[in-house]
């Protein structure tokens, strides 16, 4: 499709783990980083050294400095993994069955130094501006409470107030199913509450301040 679009020019293909040597030897200004899941897109940016994109795409024709931009396509995407790609340096985000549709103008604007997300991702950054902040009387206990937290069990309660089940937290952290459990047993006391409900309130307090938001991935033995 981006061979077909006249504007771009395609100048190297290659499975994801060849990617850096790729990306050494053709030097393109943009990469398009395609996975079934965020978690494996997220590796593909580590190797090509994570953290924010240098220079930007005003140079010469065939000439460029710093990393790529690059575009992530992903089957599923969720809040949570959105933050850690953008956090590992990725400039834009979209859905594979989708991305026909979107690709085009994506690769065009984080070219330019903009960044590019699917549609779906919109309603909850709207979400996210527009809803009232809750009040310090609940905000600052709930802070307390999540501070108390490890980094992972705080990366396992994010993704419990965004409503995700368990099954979707273990792909989406590359953990086990079992260990999400004894993560969630953990937070609950923790916390002091006893439901995934409470939890998540607690969650939803907390990030009326400064909310946890994990950018760094550290994969966990299974």
């Amino acid at each position: 499709m981006l061979d077909e679009a006249e504007q771009f020019g395609v100048v190297a293909e290659g499975a994801p783990g060849t990617m850096a040597d790729i990306v050494r030897w053709s030097r393109p200004d943009v990469v398009v980083i395609s996975h079934a899941a965020e978690s494996e897109a997220l590796h593909t940016l580590l190797r090509l050294g994570g953290g924010k994109p240098e220079g930007r795409r005003h140079a010469r024709p065939g000439q460029r400095t710093g990393r790529p931009a690059s575009v992530v396509l992903a089957e599923h995407l969720t809040g949570h993994g959105t933050r850690q790609l953008l956090g590992q340096g990725a400039t834009g985000v979209l859905r594979r069955s989708t991305a026909a549709q979107h690709l085009p103008w994506a690769v065009t604007a984080v070219a330019q130094g903009s960044l590019a997300l699917d549609p779906c991702l919109t309603e909850a950054l709207k979400t996210a501006y527009v809803r009232p902040a809750p009040a310090d009387s609940e905000r600052v206990p709930a802070e307390a409470l999540v501070s108390t937290l490890t980094p992972r069990e705080r990366d396992v309660l994010a993704l419990v107030g965004e409503g995700m089940p368990n099954r979707e937290i273990a792909a989406a952290l590359s953990l086990s199913p079992d260990t999400v459990k004894d993560h969630l047993r953990r937070i609950y006391t923790k916390l002091g509450v006893e439901t995934r409900l409470h939890a998540a309130r607690i969650a939803w307090h907390a990030e009326g301040g400064p909310a946890h938001r994990p950018v760094r991935y550290a994969p966990e033995p299974i």
